[in-house]
C-alpha cells in the first residue's frame, strides 16, 4: 500500500465525481493554468485562460486544458510546447465535438491545447518501510528506456526504493499495478478545429508517434 497526501488549495477548487460502471475518480478543477513555474517563461500569459484538472483515479496526473479564441495565439504558443513535451511522447489529435458529453471529463467544445503532465504540486509518498519519494521531476535515470525516454507511468517498486517504469501491457489489465501510478512524461493533445487549429498552418514533431482519434470520434457520433 502506498501513503500519498495530496492536498489541493480548497479555496480555489472544486470537487467533482466521475462515476462509470468501473471507477470512482476524484477531479479537482481550477480555472487558471496552475503548472509549474520553472515551465516556459512564454507561458505566463495563458494561465488565465486555461483550466487545470487534478486527477487522482489510481492515476495520478495535472492535465491543462488551454482554449483558444485567436489562431495567432495557439501559433505563437506551439514552438514552445514542442520543446515542452517530452522526448518520444505522442501526439493526439481529436475533433471538435458539440455539445459537450455529459459524463465526460474533458471539454473539447472548443480548439484546445491539452498537456498532460505530473502531478503538481507533487508530495512526498512511499511504501511502508521504504524511502520517500517525490512524485515528479527529476526523475532517476533508471526509468529511461536505452534510447533516453521516458515512461508515461511509473510506480514505486517492490523494495519501496526508487520509481519504476509501469509496461504497456499493466496499464490495460483489469488488475492494474498495486498502489498509485504516476504520470512521468508531459504529452500533448489538440482538439482541432480547422480554423484556429489549422494542422496545415503548423510544424508537427518529426519521428513523433502521432494519434488521430478524429475519424473514428465522428464515426462514432
Amino acid at each position: 500500500m502506498f501513503k500519498c497526501i495530496r492536498v489541493p488549495y480548497m479555496l480555489s477548487i472544486i470537487i467533482a465525481l466521475f462515476c462509470s460502471t468501473l471507477s470512482l475518480s476524484l477531479v479537482g478543477i481550477r480555472s487558471e493554468g496552475a503548472w509549474p513555474s520553472d515551465w516556459p517563461a512564454q507561458l505566463e500569459p495563458y494561465r488565465g485562460q486555461a483550466t487545470t484538472l487534478e486527477i487522482a483515479a489510481g492515476n495520478q496526473e495535472n492535465v491543462y486544458d488551454i482554449h483558444f479564441d485567436e489562431r495567432d495565439k495557439f501559433e505563437n504558443i506551439w514552438p514552445t510546447i514542442l520543446k515542452l513535451k517530452s522526448k518520444g511522447a505522442p501526439l493526439r489529435l481529436r475533433s471538435i465535438e458539440s455539445p459537450f458529453k455529459k459524463g465526460t471529463l474533458f471539454n473539447n467544445e472548443k480548439p484546445t491545447l491539452r498537456i498532460y503532465a505530473p502531478v503538481y504540486p507533487a508530495h512526498e509518498c512511499y511504501r511502508p518501510g521504504g524511502k520517500k519519494l517525490r512524485p515528479g521531476p527529476p526523475w532517476p535515470d533508471s526509468i529511461n528506456s536505452p534510447s533516453g525516454e521516458l515512461p508515461e507511468y511509473v510506480t514505486i517498486s517492490q523494495d519501496g526504493t526508487t520509481w519504476e517504469p509501469v509496461k504497456k501491457e499493466k496499464l490495460s489489465e483489469e488488475k492494474p499495478p498495486i498502489g498509485f501510478i504516476y504520470r512521468a512524461r508531459i504529452e500533448v493533445e489538440l482538439v482541432v478545429d480547422g480554423k484556429i487549429i489549422d494542422l496545415n498552418r503548423i510544424r508537427l514533431p518529426s519521428e513523433t508517434l502521432i494519434i488521430d482519434r478524429r475519424i473514428l470520434e465522428k464515426q462514432d457520433q
